[in-house]
């Protein structure tokens, strides 16, 4: 076994007890305090000196006795606002829940750090380590950077790990990465059509803005359909309609907010740029005018590094053995707004299994009843400190 991996299993308990502390406190965006000073106690514990840059945004730094490069570990640790619903004796009880694993993120990062700290001697360079909150609203990541966690010292490359479970490929341990694009772009957007209400009976005498609205909804799909190339991946969803009050009313407004998600910055802004077109004239051919906003707070898609992505295979193999998958294809539809990291220095994202439905591990993540298997830990522990030794070994 990996010297690491096996100083990673002894360190299991340790792991669960600060996992269990975190999902407990809960919490969501820049509203963490509990969980933030458990984090600063425990690097400082490990001899570290860890630095809060931003509100609940913690950083702190290992090795640096040997010049080298820097590499920059990142986990996020934020909730989401869900009661939660798992059963367990340590659930959270403030309308929180950490549905999407970040406790076992955070909880992982100040493994690494302890045992980075034991292998010090080890590291021909320097690992900086990055706890980050609000990921659920794509602000956290951003921020960081703004107040400077990719310099001094400035990044060189940097990992993350995110947890998965409820499917047949989240085998505890399994780590799995892609070579180039990992997590999609996410955009929200906003529909607002104004037309001219009235009785229902006499339709003539209105502007429609509900019969406009659902005209352009659908002549949306046709960018996916038509327009989106074969071999790119695209979705434009509708998660929300409103519009009028009651039944033999044709109202003034109406409205409706979706997301569009995609793989490259090309595809991102050529569906941005066509939604906004085809409900503008779809709209205005019916007569009514028509507004598409779109949110300040989308996020790019998340693009590993491909020559870091295939370095890395030998490195996972000596953890994890043949208990890993690496490919071109991206890794979930989902966001993530580790983005902005891999748009700044070169960067890999992975997953690491936490349980399939076979060993009754059935949700997947935001689910307020999901739940994970801690003996994923180790490996997650032992995979970002391995990766770190071997990388700043290859590069100094």
């Amino acid at each position: 076994m990996n010297k690491y991996l096996e100083e990673a299993k002894a360190m299991l308990p340790h792991l669960q007890e600060m996992q269990q502390q975190i999902h407990q406190f809960g919490g969501i965006r820049y509203d963490l305090r509990p969980s933030a000073d458990l984090i600063i106690r425990e690097l400082k514990e490990i001899g570290l000196e860890p630095q809060e840059i931003i509100d609940c945004g913690i950083v702190a730094t290992v090795g640096g006795k040997k010049p080298g490069k820097t590499v920059l570990l990142r986990a996020d640790y934020d909730a989401l606002p869900q009661d939660e619903i798992t059963g367990l004796p340590y659930a959270a009880t403030n309308g929180t829940c950490h549905s999407c694993g970040h406790d076992y993120h955070a909880a992982m990062l100040l493994g690494t750090a302890r045992l980075l700290k034991a292998h010090e001697d080890e590291l021909e360079g320097t690992v900086k380590l990055m706890f980050q909150p609000d990921e659920e609203f794509t602000t956290g990541a951003k921020n960081m950077i703004a107040a400077g966690v990719l310099e001094n010292p400035k990044v060189d490359a940097s990992f993350a790990i995110h947890i998965e479970a409820g499917t047949e490929r989240d085998t505890v341990g399994k780590v799995i990465w892609s070579q180039g694009a990992s997590y999609s772009a996410a955009d929200r957007f906003f529909i607002k059509v104004k037309g001219r209400g009235g009785h229902g009976s006499t339709p003539h005498n209105t502007l429609d803005p509900i019969t406009a609205l659902c005209n352009a909804i659908t002549t949306s799909q046709h960018i996916i359909s038509m327009e989106v190339p074969a071999k790119e991946r695209a979705v434009i969803t509708i998660g929300q309609i409103e519009g009028g009050t009651v039944a033999n009313i044709i109202p003034d407004t109406a409205g409706a907010s979706g997301t569009i998600r995609t793989f490259s910055n090309e595809m991102r802004a050529f569906c941005r740029d066509r939604l906004i077109e085809i409900c503008e004239t779809t709209c205005k051919a019916l007569r009514c005018e028509c507004e598409v906003e779109i949110s300040p707070d989308g996020v790019p898609p998340v693009i590993n590094n491909v020559e870091l992505a295939r370095e890395i295979q030998p490195w996972i193999e000596e953890i994890c053995g043949d208990n890993h998958y690496t490919a071109a294809e991206p890794l979930s539809f989902g966001s993530e707004d580790y983005s902005w990291i891999s748009e700044s220095v070169p960067a890999v994202i992975m997953t690491l299994g936490a349980g399939t439905p076979e060993n009754g591990y059935i949700h997947g993540a935001h689910n307020p009843a999901i739940h994970f298997d801690p003996e994923c830990m180790p490996y997650g522990v032992a995979t970002f400190t391995n990766l770190c030794v071997n990388y700043l070994k290859n590069h100094k």
